[in-house]
């Protein structure tokens, strides 16, 4: 779930889903090539936001420089604000997703939990569930939707 964070943090800066991405790729792979250096009584999520704020910055810098909109520079004063780094330790995913989690309708959730934790394609969801494959579509974008509002209220 934490790749899903870092994909739509940085996109809510770039509005570029695939650059948010690969931004959060990056994000952690850094994390993997400097897992010796961490300290175990740091907050390793506040480290990794940390990454990918920074890679973010980077990007709107770039871009700022190639072909300059205007709106890097209102992205830019947002991500260079200190106070966000706050905001991140501050916030716990966990319990916020939590919340999400138990208002969903069950069936919705359960759908939810095969396709995300199980890993099972729409298919096998359906005939295990004894639904379409539709309504298996139509269950996952209802959980999707309802964390993306999360998110959105979030960040």
């Amino acid at each position: 779930m934490e790749f899903l964070n870092l994909v739509h943090f940085a996109d809510s800066y770039l509005h570029d889903g695939e650059r948010a991405r690969d931004i959060a790729q990056e994000t952690l792979l850094a994390l993997w090539e400097n897992r010796h250096r961490l300290q175990p009584e740091r907050n390793i999520r506040s480290f990794v936001f940390t990454i990918a704020r920074n890679r973010t910055l980077n990007e709107l810098r770039r871009r700022k420089l190639l072909a300059p909109t205007g709106m890097e520079d209102e992205a830019l004063e947002l991500l260079e604000d200190h106070s966000l780094e706050e905001r991140i330790d501050a916030l716990d995913l966990a319990t916020l997703i939590e919340k999400v989690w138990n208002k969903l309708p069950k069936d919705i959730g359960k759908t939810f939990s095969m396709s995300r934790e199980e890993g099972l394609r729409n298919r096998e969801i359906a005939a295990r569930e004894g639904v379409s494959e539709k309504t298996v579509e139509y269950r996952i974008r209802v959980a999707l939707n309802r964390f993306r509002e999360l998110f959105e209220k979030t960040f």
